[in-house]
């Protein structure tokens, strides 16, 4: 009686392996990493609960396969100096797939996991930047400036004043985040420029070339969080280099 119980135990498993029914343990899940291209990121290292992975390719990032699971801890580490850099947390769905950025830079203070897509707390008709002061001295030689905005206003098309400001802005500083609305009820786009302010005065501080401001945004940057480094030519003409996060 016993083998016969044993038997139809093992029947009943085999059947059930065969229908598919294998415990959630065997799943996996798909996430793919794009590492940032910022000032001074070094070459990562990805690490599961502990367990190292893999480095993340510059150029197209790297997927991982990883069990699916409640919560699995990635971790991300200097490949170089085994310096710890940043953790977080997913919960890995079986079958699915998530896809995340790896940003780290000293000059920028940035380090973290970021979601597709950026910021998912950005509103639809919103931007976040950081502005970072990377001007010459031999331009600009104060050490730091204010920073003050003008928008194009798509419905009405008057220049208008910005309430947006940033104060003390030092070189080879990151402003604070600035919450800039980009996209107008009627689905225009604002255009914002700024200008270079003295702190000690508030006078606007004119470029070489007499220019008073510099364009700042473009368009299709509802909901997107963006680093944008400004700098100057060997002229002292003010220009940017934008990274959207």
């Amino acid at each position: 009686m016993k083998y016969l119980v044993l038997f139809f135990s093992v029947l009943i498993l085999t059947v059930s392996c065969r229908k598919g029914d294998l415990p959630e343990a065997h799943y996996f899940g798909k996430v793919h990493i794009d590492l940032m291209n910022l000032p001074n990121t070094p070459t990562v290292m990805m690490y599961l609960d502990g367990k190292p992975l893999d480095t993340i390719k510059i150029i197209g990032g790297t997927s991982f396969d990883i069990p699916a699971k409640e919560k699995a801890k990635l971790s991300a580490y200097d490949a170089k100096s085994k310096e710890w850099l940043a953790d977080t947390l997913l919960t890995i769905v079986p079958n699915g797939k998530q896809q995340l950025k790896f940003a780290y830079s000293t000059l920028f203070g940035l380090k973290g996991f970021i979601a597709e897509g950026g910021n998912s707390t950005v509103p639809a008709d919103s931007l976040d930047v950081r502005l970072f002061n990377n001007l010459s001295a031999a331009f600009y030689p104060l050490e730091s400036y204010d920073l003050s905005f003008l928008y194009l206003d798509p419905v009405s098309g008057e220049i208008m004043e910005s309430s947006a400001v940033v104060k003390g802005w030092g070189r080879k500083q990151l402003s604070p985040v600035l919450r800039l609305k980009v996209v107008a009820d009627n689905g225009g786009q604002y255009t914002y420029v700024a200008q270079l302010r003295d702190p000690a005065t508030g006078e606007v501080v004119s470029q070489p070339d007499g220019s008073v401001f510099f364009v700042m945004t473009g368009t299709d940057l509802g909901g997107k969080t963006r680093i944008t480094t400004v700098i100057d030519d060997n002229t002292g003409s003010i220009s940017f280099n934008e990274i959207d996060l």
